[in-house]
């Protein structure tokens, strides 16, 4: 049965199932979180995750605004849906209304906090870094724009803080490691764009822009201070370090993995995983800490159906795919060596064609 609760004190999951990334352990239980993307009213659909990887008990709240609907992949876009890294809050785009929505995550359960104008149109990504929060506003007159988050969740947009993109098609904005730089990709230029962070929050006035080495670069994570981005025209990854002009060195060049549509990127500090979405499967690569260069373990890792989104849990032991074709979420255990277990699919709750993003704790 569908259970549908408000912003107000969920009192599903009284076990504490949301604990923060800052206080689990490896074995400890959290939570996976996708988003519904619905026009009349999006929402979140959260899962209890137990501490052996497997999903149950589906909720939906919602997130007080709408998001896009459409059909398969309409936010083209990595980041719509994510944790702070410390636990403690949970933000969502609302694509429809031109909003962002942050949850408070309590031992109960997420709770919603506010919901705030992107300061854009059709918002498709956030990141947030200690207090700074970003929104990629990716419709008409692409931007990115910045909040100041308070400790009740409120947010409150920075004055100067708006940057026009300019042409492009856009798909995620992310800190850097130290909050010092803004990343955004352009997989219709095959350019990535970097903003130096001033100190009162405010991006640089223009980006650096770097060629990516494949094409249409689309999302991308950081692995200590190293730049991993998938490239979902070269069925590839790359990997770059960010240089104190804010151009990027290249590490690994486009390392293949001989798959469709590599849109997604997700990982931890040895392994990064790809959700390749036309091939409906995960590819698994290898990433040298040190030095942030790239090697490819299997190409076809792990199976899923027009996956369009993957999330890695913080303890790196666990990995969700969001199979659109098959309306589940895929769950797989991350083993020493980097190999995905299956371990089945969640369908308590049946996601559709449109369900954009998905986050795990």
């Amino acid at each position: 049965m569908k259970k549908l609760m408000t912003g107000f004190l969920i009192g599903f999951l009284a076990m504490g199932i949301f604990t923060t990334a800052a206080v689990a352990g490896n074995d400890s239980p959290g939570a996976v979180c996708a988003m519904t993307n619905d026009p009349d009213a999006n929402q979140l659909l959260c899962y209890d995750r137990d501490a052996k990887g497997v999903l149950s008990e589906a909720i939906l709240i919602d997130t007080g605004g709408q998001g896009s609907g459409g059909d398969l992949d309409p936010l083209a876009s990595q980041g719509s849906l994510i944790f702070s890294s410390n636990g403690l809050w949970l933000f969502a785009v609302n694509a429809g209304s031109d909003d962002i929505s942050v949850f408070r995550i309590l031992p109960e359960g997420p709770v919603l906090a506010g919901v705030t104008d992107s300061g854009g149109d059709f918002p498709v990504s956030v990141t947030i870094f200690h207090d700074l929060v970003y929104v990629l506003n990716a419709g008409d007159n692409p931007n990115i724009a910045g909040f100041s988050i308070a400790h009740t969740g409120l947010l409150t947009p920075i004055s100067g803080s708006t940057r026009d993109l300019g042409d492009g098609a856009f798909s995620q904005v992310g800190f850097a490691p130290r909050g010092e730089a803004l990343v955004v990709t352009d997989r219709l230029d095959n350019e990535i764009l970097v903003f130096g962070v001033e100190e009162d929050g405010t991006p640089s006035a223009d980006p650096v822009t770097t060629s990516s080495e494949g094409l249409a670069p689309f999302g991308f994570i950081f692995n200590q201070d190293h730049l991993l981005v998938s490239e979902a025209g070269s069925g590839a990854v790359s990997s770059y370090e960010i240089l104190p002009d804010l151009s990027l060195y290249v590490l690994s060049s486009s390392v293949p993995n001989g798959q469709a549509a590599t849109c997604w990127i997700a990982g931890n500090p040895q392994y990064a995983f790809t959700a390749n979405t036309a091939s409906s499967n995960i590819s698994s690569y290898s990433v040298n800490r040190g030095k942030g260069t790239l090697e490819l373990i299997e190409a076809m890792a792990g199976y899923g159906n027009l996956d369009i989104d993957i999330a890695v849990t913080p303890n790196g032991r666990f990995l969700y795919a969001l199979n659109a074709g098959a309306g589940s979420i895929g769950m797989f255990r991350v083993d020493p060596g980097g190999e995905l277990v299956d371990l089945g699919m969640a369908d308590e709750i049946p996601v559709e064609i449109f369900t954009q993003g998905i986050a795990a704790n």
